[in-house]
């Protein structure tokens, strides 16, 4: 574990040293939602970056019972002929753990998945840049679903009330607007 740890970690460094360009970032739209998100995005060649983005939440207004933390590498070409200006193509993949209660039904789980994602960036001054971006993509969820209105199941084991669910979906993996500053 260790060793991969540390594996990645220099494989980082090389790509960040040889870098042109690099970016912090944040989904407005993510904000709104009381969403706290982060973001890094560098470049990797003359049409393409590499990004990474942090986000989580816990018990936003629009949603008591829910709680998420997750982290979405992507990669993007730009076809303007630089990267990060005008339309691009991105690859991501997502990884979210989640605890959530919708009705009577509470549902505990991770989530993984990859898509391709489509946007626009627009350059505000020399160092701001705004980006609209929409992706969809397969995501597979394992989770347990609880209802609070069932009786309990007594085993021999102990009580259960809880069953494992794994499934795949078709759905959006990624929507919004962000706020980039270019640091170099």
């Amino acid at each position: 574990m260790k060793r991969c740890i540390l594996s990645l970690m220099m494989g980082l460094i090389a790509v960040l040293v040889k870098a042109q360009m690099i970016a912090v970032n944040t989904d407005v739209t993510q904000l709104a939602l009381q969403t706290y998100n982060l973001g890094a995005e560098m470049t990797i060649g003359n049409r393409s970056t590499l990004g990474l983005s942090f986000f989580t939440n816990n018990q936003p207004y629009w949603h008591k019972e829910l709680k998420a933390t997750g982290v979405q590498p992507e990669y993007r070409y730009y076809f303007s002929g630089r990267p990060m200006y005008h339309h691009f193509v991105g690859v991501s993949a997502l990884a979210v753990d989640y605890d959530m209660k919708w009705g009577s039904v509470r549902y505990d789980g991770f989530a993984a998945g990859a898509g391709l994602t489509f946007g626009y960036v627009v350059s505000l001054s020399n160092r701001l840049t705004l980006d609209a971006h929409a992706g969809v993509g397969l995501v597979m969820f394992h989770q347990k679903k609880t209802h609070d209105t069932l009786p309990e199941l007594e085993t021999t084991a102990g009580t259960v009330a809880a069953h494992g669910y794994t499934g795949y979906q078709l759905m959006p993996t990624k929507i919004g607007i962000t706020l980039s500053y270019i640091i170099r």
